[in-house]
């Protein structure tokens, strides 16, 4: 099975999950799931998943069998059977639910198959099963990934809303051609998509920075998969502070958890070079006011001048800071 036909916050807690626990570990989850008569129906549910924020459950295909699946990712039956009566009764022609238990194992094919191609502007994230499939325009640039087992397929809004930045900075310096002399720091790199796209968008170098050293191995891969050379790249397993140890950027992209930020807020301020972007992503939107007031508190320590913005998608926020 692959796909959500409709659920724009399809598998969410599986990559969560999967962020979270040991590499290795033996996890176990329930998959309750309902075949459903139609595409269209299927349509219906997944809207109405994303209506009522349900966002353990999703639309799967099976594509040989042209059949479509309500299926959900849940940690306790009782959970499970409360979401599943939810959304039965708002669709009386479901059937019963299945339940079924999976291991870390599946949720990672599960999690791969989850990801889509997603655009922003002429920047193309692809899937690398669909590799054969997408076609990118000659002025597009395609960034093709692999998640593996780390966190960032480019199908989370933060991920999203990091790439929207990331185009940003491009068209700050793109009639100038300094790109070419600008590097990137991406903190809490995951898969490398956000410093993969920003060595393809035209930047000289990126630091690759996670405390999984699953995620840096991932990274690399994925990079020289891109066409990417080693002598542009630095990969570093730690955290925020053994990252940026030492380290200043053009352009700095942290998307990790909101209390991480807060944390390291006067260091990643202190990381960004004169003329740079600092983009911080991973936060909520009820964050968003506490978060900007403790970056806001440093940059006024920091920096003679800066240019603020934010931009939302769904629940997520993200926070951008021009240093002047």
């Amino acid at each position: 099975m692959v796909g959500s036909e409709s659920n724009g916050n399809k598998l969410t807690l599986l990559s969560w999950a999967l962020f979270f626990y040991p590499r290795g570990a033996s996890v176990y989850m329930l998959k309750f799931f309902s075949k459903i008569s139609s595409r269209e129906s299927a349509n219906l549910i997944g809207e109405f998943l994303d209506d009522q924020e349900l966002v353990q459950w999703s639309i799967e295909k099976d594509c040989l069998r042209d059949e479509y699946f309500l299926c959900g990712y849940i940690s306790d039956e009782q959970t499970g059977n409360e979401d599943f009566a939810e959304i039965k009764s708002a669709f009386s022609d479901l059937g019963n639910a299945e339940i079924a238990t999976i291991n870390s194992s599946d949720w990672e094919e599960v999690y791969r198959k989850s990801a889509k191609l997603w655009k922003c502007e002429d920047l193309y994230w692809v899937p690398t099963f669909l590799k054969d499939e997408v076609e990118i325009p000659e002025e597009g640039t395609g960034i093709y990934i692999e998640p593996g087992m780390a966190f960032g397929s480019g199908s989370h809004e933060t991920s999203q809303l990091c790439a929207r930045a990331l185009v940003m900075f491009k068209s700050l310096y793109k009639k100038t051609n300094d790109l070419m002399i600008k590097s990137c720091i991406d903190i809490g790199c995951g898969s490398g998509i956000l410093g993969i796209s920003a060595l393809k968008l035209g930047l000289s170098h990126a630091t690759f920075i996670d405390i999984d050293a699953d995620a840096i191995r991932i990274s690399q891969e994925n990079a020289l998969a891109n066409g990417l050379f080693l002598d542009q790249m630095d990969f570093v397993t730690g955290d925020v502070r053994v990252g940026l140890l030492g380290r200043h950027a053009d352009l700095l992209v942290a998307n990790i958890l909101s209390n991480v930020l807060v944390e390291n807020a006067d260091l990643l301020v202190n990381s960004v070079k004169p003329g740079g972007l600092l983009c911080v992503s991973g936060i909520l939107k009820d964050e968003k006011f506490d978060v900007a007031s403790e970056f806001t508190k440093f940059i006024k320590k920091r920096w003679t001048s800066v240019v603020e913005s934010s931009m939302d998608d769904r629940e997520w926020s993200l926070l951008a800071y021009f240093r002047g």
